[in-house]
């Protein structure tokens, strides 16, 4: 018998979720708490949606420093996006992602340190920062020269 995609999938993440049990010390008391919210005995009755969703539940509790990245990396996404509407270029995640990448001297966006992180978003919320303030000085200017003619 040939096993579909979604098969192989939810083996993986059911796999995956014994791993992070493990890493996170979770008793099978604990695990069985789980699984009872979403009216499940066993992880093989859960379906791949669930499965994902215990997975990153878990992950969450096994590497909390991967949520801090995630909210970093989704506020430079934020910063780059404000600086190219400041400039009055639309623009989409990929895109975007290429510039955060361009600018941090890397190949992958993931790759991108906390730190180099952190430095981007404050560089990138500084130039729009000045677009802004160049754009209301011109714009003044602008107003005052048309008063005079």
């Amino acid at each position: 018998m040939k096993t579909t995609f979604i098969e192989k999938q939810k083996t993986a993440l059911i796999k995956k979720f014994h791993v992070l049990l493990g890493q996170a010390k979770i008793d099978n008391e604990q695990k069985l708490n789980l699984l009872s919210a979403y009216g499940a005995v066993s992880s093989k009755e859960l379906n791949v949606y669930e499965l994902t969703e215990l997975c990153g539940i878990l992950d969450k509790i096994v590497n909390p420093e991967a949520i801090e990245l995630d909210k970093l990396r989704k506020r430079l996404i934020a910063s780059i996006a404000g600086y190219r509407q400041a400039m009055g270029a639309t623009t989409n995640i990929d895109e975007i992602k290429a510039i955060a990448c361009r600018a941090a001297e890397v190949k992958n966006f993931n790759r991108i340190s906390e730190q180099r992180l952190r430095s981007l978003y404050n560089a990138f919320n500084k130039m729009r920062k000045d677009l802004q303030n160049v754009k209301a000085l011109t714009d003044d200017k602008i107003k005052e020269l048309k008063m005079l003619n």
